[in-house]
């Protein structure tokens, strides 16, 4: 029954199929060129269009379908899809697929909006995953025929306004899911309904966010903070909102504006376990802009904060890369306090890996300032915990032996000492067979 198409039926189908086989490389939507008669085709009304789907009863009157027919025919385009993905994963992206797949669709259209958004969606997402430019295309055509059907209506129904967004969304035509929400935000704007103009850009901000459309979204995030009245918690996730995308966008000195901002509404609101992370953050754009003055005292605000807040992952992180400062200015004294710190900090968490880390930098440090015995108790703490950890041994290892022997305190045994062989050659093996040895 799924399977049985009138001849002229699989004729325009299978045009629709043979348009995509030839297609290679990313979608490219507007240079598709479809024949008007197939576009006509799918997007005339298959309730009484020709010609007539095999899973339509035939009246002697045209006549759309009765409430029972309806349930009839959702039931048959069930099995049709089930049909479908089995043959799908059972025999690959065949034409046959693709054309069960678009009739679906299209009947779809007779159980109405909803269940025809739906089928696009799923269909839609196999239509991709397989580079089907121009059943992608038809897609479009006719989920831009929905859009502006809902939104002739004076109140479209929301439900389906988000279907239709996800839609867009499956077929990657996301201009046109911001389209819909921004007509639907000016008529939120002209009358005045503020709760709505929330609602719609908070989708709007979301939406442009996870299509990697950073600038638009912060400007969506930073429209939002003026709808946050007293509502400190909302502010907060707006605040996170705009500064994820200046910081996406590499505009560091506009998310450290905002930063902080949030900084200060943290203290407002009685949550200071969010401030070490969020001025570690601060030091860091400081630090890639080279405003390292300003850099050092937010690492220095985030040691203390952390240490409070008995974050020692966090404080840690700060001594490391306020020591990779130093570092960098030659100052080894400084250095060097900063990675005892850090081991001291390390020593509270039980953190061996961190240990491990700081006593390697203190021997790297050592060497660099010709201070071979200091160089030589930092890499055995080092070791101690690496065989603990099994973890870099053979590294550490190496590192002492090189600068024992260059302090002459590492005996290496000649080369002929490890040639000359104490065992002796061995000698013919004897033959077993059976209990009788020869």
């Amino acid at each position: 029954m799924a399977n049985t198409l009138s001849q002229s039926w699989r004729r325009w189908l299978v045009a629709i199929a043979l348009a995509a086989t030839s297609w290679a490389g990313p979608l490219r939507l507007a240079e598709a060129q479809l024949a008007p008669s197939l576009v006509e085709q799918f997007l005339s009304d298959p309730e009484f269009a020709e010609p007539r789907d095999p899973l339509l009863p035939e009246f002697a009157v045209e006549r759309p379908l009765s409430p029972l027919e309806r349930r009839v025919l959702a039931a048959e385009l069930d099995e049709l899809a089930l049909e479908t993905e089995a043959r799908y994963l059972e025999e690959g992206a065949t034409e046959e697929v693709f054309i069960d797949w678009m009739r679906e669709v299209r009947l779809r259209r007779i159980l109405g909006v909803e269940a025809e958004l739906a089928a696009m969606q799923r269909v839609g997402l196999r239509l991709w995953e397989n580079s089907r430019a121009d059943e992608v295309q038809l897609l479009s055509l006719r989920l831009r025929e929905i859009q502006a059907e809902l939104l002739a209506q004076q109140s479209p129904n929301v439900e389906l306004v988000e279907e239709l967004v996800a839609a867009f969304e499956v077929l990657r035509d996301v201009d046109a899911a911001v389209i819909v929400y921004e007509i639907l935000l000016e008529r939120a704007v002209q009358a005045g309904d503020r709760e709505e103009q929330q609602r719609l850009l908070e989708n709007l901000a979301s939406l442009r966010e996870s299509w990697f459309r950073f600038a638009p979204a912060a400007a969506t995030y930073e429209a939002l903070l003026d709808f946050a009245d007293a509502d400190d918690l909302l502010e907060i996730e707006y605040l996170q909102g705009v500064i994820r995308n200046f910081q996406d966008l590499d505009e560091l000195a506009t998310a450290i504006e905002y930063q902080r901002r949030l900084a200060g509404k943290y203290e407002d609101t009685l949550q200071p376990q969010f401030i070490p992370a969020l001025t570690l953050a601060i030091a860091r754009n400081f630090r890639d802009l080279d405003r390292l003055t300003e850099a050092q005292n937010y690492y220095s605000v985030t040691y203390s904060g952390a240490l409070a807040q008995v974050q020692t992952d966090v404080a840690s992180d700060a001594l490391q890369d306020l020591a990779a400062l130093y570092l960098a200015d030659d100052q080894p004294e400084d250095v060097r306090y900063l990675y005892e710190q850090r081991l001291a900090v390390e020593r509270l968490s039980f953190n061996g890996y961190g240990l491990m880390q700081t006593f390697d930098n203190l021997g790297q440090l050592y060497e660099a300032q010709n201070l071979p015995d200091s160089a030589i108790a930092a890499y055995q703490e080092a070791l101690i915990i690496a065989e603990r950890l099994h973890h870099r041994e053979v590294y550490f290892k190496l590192r002492l032996q090189t600068l024992l022997l260059e302090q002459g305190r590492l005996d290496v045994s000649p080369l002929i000492n490890h040639l000359a062989s104490p065992v002796e050659p061995l000698q013919d093996p004897n033959l077993w067979v059976g209990n009788r040895r020869f």
